[in-house]
């Protein structure tokens, strides 16, 4: 019997081991297919941008949550997203960063995207010819966690120069492509920061150690103009 004992606690010890690489494993697959699979979303999704309506644009100015790109375009709805109740065939889709409560009393920093509807959409077309980017809202739906920076840069290629440059409202060219980068962690190691403070840090200056924790993935995307 204690022979016996001894080899059960010891089947026991491996099967909990092997759950936990399993779970794990399964939360890193799944922040590298959330991440892949968002850059595939956002390829069709700016696919069906309305060329000559408003790309709005808010260029971050750093490398962390706080300081990120926002980025919104209006796009044609297709009919299986209309609605009796909102009606039209245009809808607006804006992406931001913003912290969010996570387990706990801690904060992460979350990848939004919000959608305006097709009235909504037509008052942000009449309110200028530039339009600022929506206001976020706390309803807004969470893409991808644990995101230290997202990057949408919109590109132009200067006819007279035949150089890519940075897009902004005021270019005289339009938009023809976008550089598109986001940089995340994985789950099991976003348990070990709590607070903003913390995840700033991370993002702008990780230790050696932290250095490999942190993924990247880049899309140059091509647009309508």
């Amino acid at each position: 019997m204690a022979i016996t004992t001894v080899i059960m606690v010891v089947l026991l010890g491996i099967v909990n081991q092997s759950t936990d690489t399993y779970n794990r494993t399964q939360r890193a697959v799944n922040s590298l297919s959330q991440s892949r699979a968002f850059l595939q979303f956002f390829d069709r999704e700016i696919s069906t941008r309305l060329p000559q309506t408003p790309l709005i644009h808010e260029a971050g100015t750093g490398n962390t949550p706080d300081l990120s790109d926002k980025f919104a375009f209006v796009r044609t709805i297709s009919t299986e997203e209309q609605s009796n109740t909102t009606p039209g065939d245009l809808g607006t889709t804006a992406y931001y960063l913003a912290y969010t409560d996570a387990k706990g009393d801690a904060v992460a920093p979350r990848l939004y995207r919000k959608v305006l509807t097709p009235a909504q959409t037509q008052d942000l077309l009449d309110s200028s010819p530039t339009p600022s980017f929506p206001a976020p809202n706390p309803a807004d739906e969470a893409i991808i966690d644990n995101i230290l920076s997202f990057q949408a840069r919109p590109k132009f290629i200067d006819p007279a120069a035949g150089e890519i440059k940075d897009w902004d409202k005021n270019s005289t060219e339009p938009a023809a492509f976008i550089e598109l980068t986001i940089r995340f962690v994985q789950e099991s190691t976003s348990r070990r920061f709590k607070t903003k403070s913390e995840w700033e840090r991370l993002a702008s200056s990780p230790t050696e150690d932290e250095i490999p924790l942190i993924q990247t993935f880049s899309r140059t995307i091509a647009i309508a103009k």
